[in-house]
């Protein structure tokens, strides 16, 4: 009788271990990296704002370029690379990770994360506006 009140006891704990774990492991991380390029030249794009979820207004632009400590306003580096991140519901991998790439002169992109492609690395073409 005591073996088997042992063994119960030592499926439930280990039951309760797995449920846990997988408890904890139920985070998804969205990535979405690449390289802003010229559409045309195919040169690559230093200085092109990304931000998540929407553009960011001239304003914001303008204080981001003087204030340090607002790094969350990010720009492409001389090479055009860009790459943001974010933990995300790991179940349904939900809501997306959408980055916008702006830049003046040019037609703003919308990027969203893809989990079914994996990470790759973007080349990402931007058009520029026509004038009128």
């Amino acid at each position: 009788m005591q073996h088997n009140h042992h063994t119960n006891r030592l499926k439930t704990m280990i039951l309760l271990f797995l449920i846990l774990g997988l408890l904890a492991s139920c985070d998804c991380m969205q990535r979405i990296q690449g390289y802003a390029v010229d559409a045309q030249t195919g040169e690559p794009l230093s200085e092109v704002f990304y931000s998540r979820s929407t553009l960011l207004t001239t304003e914001e632009k303008q204080y981001e370029r003087h204030d340090t400590l607002h790094l969350y306003q990010r720009r492409t580096d001389s090479t055009g690379w860009f790459m943001d991140w974010r933990l995300a519901n790991g179940f349904n991998c939900k809501p997306r990770l959408v980055l916008w790439l702006d830049k003046e002169g040019y037609e703003p992109v919308r990027l969203e994360s893809n989990r079914d492609k994996g990470l790759d690395t973007l080349i990402v073409k931007l058009h520029k506006k026509v004038s009128h």
